[in-house]
This record gives structure tokens, sequence and C-alpha cells, in this order.
């Protein structure tokens, strides 16, 4: 199963679709900067490594396009696939620039380098290891061992 992002959003200035995935990340059309921002980066990571894991390709079998982020989303996994696949080495960026490049773009050719930035911190997010948190059991059994110990404790003064 894939893991949709339902996101939309057009910039207030120019109308443009974007998506103001960090601080400082302008409308990639006039170049307004927002304060909103969408918390896109994690999300997308964690759309295509499902994929990765479930089905071996970071390109869904099966992937409708609900909106802006989804749209975004299927050309990410394309990059990532062609620069898994790559029988060269070349770096994430390369990939994306060739890829991106030989799309057609039309009237949002805007847009190729900010899906190129969008890739490019997708797959940095991808290789950056996570912090595995810590369980909420192991929680529960050290605060019950903690209450037993003092519960001991003030029997043992009686």
């Amino acid at each position: 199963m894939s893991l949709h992002v339902r996101y939309e959003h057009q910039c207030p200035n120019c109308a443009a679709h974007y998506i103001p995935y960090d601080h400082e990340v302008p409308c990639p059309k006039c170049g307004i900067v927002e304060t909103g921002r969408f918390d896109f980066i994690p999300k997308a990571a964690a759309s295509a490594s499902v994929n990765a894991q479930q089905g071996g390709s970071y390109v869904p079998a099966a992937w409708y396009v609900s909106g802006l982020a989804d749209h975004i989303l299927s050309i990410v996994f394309g990059v990532l696939e062609e620069h898994r696949t790559a029988t060269d080495v070349r770096s994430i960026a390369e990939v994306a620039t060739e890829v991106l490049g030989r799309m057609q773009w039309d009237q949002q050719l805007y847009l190729r380098d900010h899906v190129h930035a969008i890739t490019c911190r997708v797959r940095q997010q991808l290789d950056t290891p996570t912090t595995p948190r810590k369980n909420d059991l192991g929680k529960l059994l050290v605060a019950v061992g903690i209450l037993l110990v003092i519960v001991l404790m003030w029997l043992l003064r009686k």
C-alpha cells in the first residue's frame, strides 16, 4: 500500500503551484518567500521508503495522483528509482538534472528546479539514519520498577 501526501498550495502573489517545504524556500516562479511551511520532505521520504520496502522499487505498482503533492511525489519516485538502478555512480543531483531535463514542463518550467531540490532533500532524508524511538512499553516498565522500589523502601521503613 502506498503512502499518499495530500497538500495543495498556490503562491498568493503569482498563483504558481509549489510546496513551501522549508524556511527560505521561495516561490519558484516569482521568488516571494512566504511564512507558512509544509513539512513535506519527511512525508515524501516516508512514502518513498514504504514503496521501496513493500514493492522493491521507489515507483509503486499503482499510484493515483490526487493533487500537487502526489504529482510531485510521482516525479520524485521516478528520479529516486533511476538513481537506485543506475549502473554508473552518479549523485542524486546529477540523475535528477538528467531525468527532469528530459521531461516536458510547458507552462510549469518553474517547477523543474523546485522538484530537483525536493528530490535531493528526500534522498538526503532517506540516507540519514533515523534515531530509534524509545519503546513505550520499556518506559512504562522502568516507571513501574521505580515505583516498586519506592514502595519497598517505604514498607521497609515501617
